[in-house]
């Protein structure tokens, strides 16, 4: 991994400790979150690096315009949620998951690995109204998705199968 990426997860990456399989839904929560940076302005260094990188000669140069346009609102937005709270241990549960999806989003265009990022939501809990974070890679999403729509399809086969003609 880049020097510069790694800088940059160690800025504001937050440390999943373990990712626990719930065997209920499939889907992966974190046990423990913690985070590396101490504040909005330990991060704005590291992100003048990338921005810097990304210039024409820079390490990351020849991402696309598309690309490039992400990863500035990306990092705008860590540095707008670090610099609304003196502590990122400070930031609510939505501000958690917004900085988790701004950093991965970040990490996915510029190590060219979209399947590996990490996308958290706020779920509810089923039998309460608490939410909780629910974290799982995009390619994981990929897969419950298509397994949703082949066991939907299946089922739709079945039924059109078992159904008498002329109805």
């Amino acid at each position: 991994m880049p020097r510069l990426i790694t800088i940059l997860l160690v800025a504001v990456a937050i440390t999943l400790g373990s990712v626990l399989p719930n065997s209920a839904d499939g889907r992966t929560r974190p046990k423990t979150w913690s985070f590396d940076a101490n504040s909005g302005a330990d991060f704005e260094a590291q992100a003048a690096e990338v921005r810097k990188e990304m210039g024409s000669d820079g390490r990351y140069g020849a991402i696309s315009v598309d690309d490039r346009k992400a990863v500035e609102a990306d990092l705008d937005q860590i540095e707008a949620l670090l610099d609304a709270k003196d502590s990122p241990a400070k930031l609510n549960d939505q501000q958690q998951v917004d900085l988790i999806n701004a950093q991965e989003r970040i990490n996915a265009v510029l190590t060219k690995n979209d399947g590996n990022r990490l996308i958290c939501t706020m779920e509810p809990r089923t039998g309460t109204k608490f939410k909780e974070k629910v974290c799982i890679t995009q390619s994981e999403r990929d897969t419950i998705r298509r397994n949703s729509q082949k066991a939907f399809q299946d089922q739709l086969m079945k039924g059109a199968a078992t159904m008498p003609p002329g109805d």
